[in-house]
């Protein structure tokens, strides 16, 4: 197996590296981090002083949306590189070797999840500002990895071209923003449902000891009840990838 998958994920490394707006795309989320970290506490005493809210209250919801970061960004560089074999007919070819389409995508698809769980953590411990708590956001950095078939899928199976692929980004940016949908009130907030990371913040937020008084949730899960919405989240994960696989299947063929 390791055989087969070895040229494979070599060949991806090589590639992203030797494109300048791929190589960068890794380290995105910690450039994030690293401005959060500098820039929140500044902008959290402008708020306070002016407005009288505490943005720092919230820095474990911040920090759990910053480990799906990663997710986000090593499905992009994963959907161009999709997107460049499918046009230039690589994605073919490798559906007659012993690897098979299914391995391709296997090995492609599981090399940026996996660095993506990693990435995550190593976002969680730059930006700081919070509690650090090894179990909730290693599951946050789990969801966050299931984001890579997402979002590359997305781009490989609708994207005409890298061009093309920008603009879809620009799109699935509304994805980004899912996660604060927990704290719109009642139906507002239900806008949000369909999105697995919204039910990744919404466990990882139910986790916390607690939250500022005066802001409604639109969703709560108290004590153990974050497994739920961790699980929902897994669930959405799965069907968005199957039914996105399918549409890149047939764009292929």
């Amino acid at each position: 197996m390791a055989t087969r998958f070895g040229p494979l994920v070599a060949a991806d490394i090589r590639m992203v590296a030797r494109d300048p707006l791929l190589a960068i795309m890794p380290f995105a989320p910690l450039l994030a981090a690293t401005a959060l970290r500098l820039i929140l506490p500044l902008l959290a005493g402008f708020l306070l002083s002016r407005l009288g809210f505490d943005l720092l209250a919230w820095a474990g919801l911040i920090r759990g949306i910053i480990i799906l970061f990663p997710g986000m960004f090593y499905g992009m560089v994963a959907g161009f590189l999709l997107l460049d074999d499918r046009d230039d007919g690589i994605a073919a070819y490798w559906s007659v070797t012993p690897v098979r389409r299914s391995g391709y995508l296997l090995a492609r698809l599981g090399l940026f999840s996996l660095a993506a769980v990693p990435a995550g953590l190593a976002c969680a411990l730059v930006l700081g500002l919070a509690p650090l708590r090894l179990s909730e956001d290693l599951v946050m950095a789990i969801l966050g990895a299931l984001q890579v078939p997402v979002y590359a899928l997305f781009l490989a199976a609708f994207a005409a071209n890298k061009v093309e692929g920008l603009s879809i980004l620009k799109a699935l940016g509304v994805l980004d923003m899912a996660p604060l949908a927990v704290l719109l009130p009642g139906s507002v907030g239900r806008l949000g449902w369909p999105v697995p990371q919204y039910w990744a913040a919404a466990g990882f937020l139910s986790g916390l000891s607690g939250h500022p008084e005066g802001i409604p949730l639109s969703v709560q899960f108290p004590g153990r009840g974050s497994v739920l919405a961790y699980i929902l989240s897994g669930l959405l994960y799965a069907v968005w990838t199957a039914a996105l696989l399918r549409r890149y299947l047939r764009r292929l063929e």
